[in-house]
């Protein structure tokens, strides 16, 4: 049975290596027809990367499923929603026979990996913070997919694109600062802001504010800068591997290693992501607590 599955896993990871190396074909094919005609999608000269589910953009009303043909990825959103469909349907079928007991491979490897993130980032939060672990690790297993849909020939990463990167970013700071208000209170979070002394609230207010917009700009550039540059070297490695194939006949998958390498870049930026969303929530916790501490020597 291992070697049948060692087998299958083979055949498999060679069928990625060679259906990639295709669609990069294909993608530089259309490329080099589009500008030998002259045409072009955005000033800055750069083509739009279209996806499998392209059709689904045509098909669908942009009301539905905006097609922005200014972005490098117009298939953004459908890969987006995508991703969305394959985590409801994984925890659909993961969840639907669960029992008190485990009894079967899927239900003890679940629970080993839901177990695994609720110990790690409920070390971070602490004892205090644990509740919000559901919020960050959803954060976690999202970006996950998304980094890993790009590894897929035909599909591309949403975090690639800058536009979905901004996204997680803003929304995770809104969370954050919403945890915070949960936690602190209106009065206590704006003296979070405020800081001490009180006569320095009107300097360090706006550095403050400045800093919060900072931390999601430096998540959303972080992430988008890592996946991109993945997903660029893939792509180039494998034109690169076309060309090798068409000169001299011998399929060299040269971009395989980078591939691999994505497999752990991509988990990577994703743990990197909510670890600090954790270490964001841990800052305004770790103020509600000074104030408990504060108010009990007080009485």
């Amino acid at each position: 049975m291992k070697k049948v599955s060692c087998i299958l896993l083979s055949v498999l990871l060679s069928t990625v290596v060679m259906v990639n190396g295709v669609w990069a074909a294909e993608e530089a094919h259309e490329t080099s027809h589009d500008t030998s005609a002259g045409e072009s999608h955005s000033d800055s000269g750069e083509h739009p990367h279209y996806s499998w589910l392209h059709p689904l953009s045509k098909i669908l009303p942009n009301e539905i499923v905006p097609e922005p043909l200014g972005w490098e990825q117009p298939d953004l959103i459908p890969n987006t929603f995508f991703v969305i469909l394959i985590l409801a349907l994984l925890f659909i079928i993961a969840t639907r026979k669960i029992k008190p007991l485990p009894e079967s491979k899927g239900q003890t490897l679940l629970e080993l990996f839901v177990g695994g993130i609720s110990d790690f980032f409920g070390g971070i939060l602490g004892e205090h913070g644990k509740k919000y672990v559901p919020f960050v690790g959803s954060y976690f297993i999202f970006i996950l997919f998304l980094n890993y849909l790009g590894l897929i020939p035909g599909f591309q990463s949403p975090t690639a694109d800058l536009n979905t990167t901004l996204a997680l970013g803003v929304t995770a700071v809104i969370g954050v600062h919403i945890i915070a208000i949960k936690e602190n209170g209106l009065i206590g979070y704006l003296k979070h802001f405020i800081g001490e002394p009180v006569w320095l609230g009107p300097l360090m207010f706006p550095l403050h504010i400045v800093g919060e917009v900072a931390r999601a700009g430096s998540l959303a550039i972080r992430l988008f800068g890592n996946i991109y540059g993945e997903e660029t070297v893939i792509i180039s490695l494998t034109t690169l591997g076309v060309g090798i194939l068409v000169a001299s006949k011998v399929p060299i998958p040269v971009q395989f290693p980078m591939m691999l390498f994505g497999l752990f870049g991509g988990f990577l930026q994703a743990l990197v992501f909510s670890m600090l969303t954790s270490i964001y929530i841990v800052t305004f916790l770790s103020h509600h607590d000074e104030e408990g501490h504060g108010a009990e020597a007080h009485h």
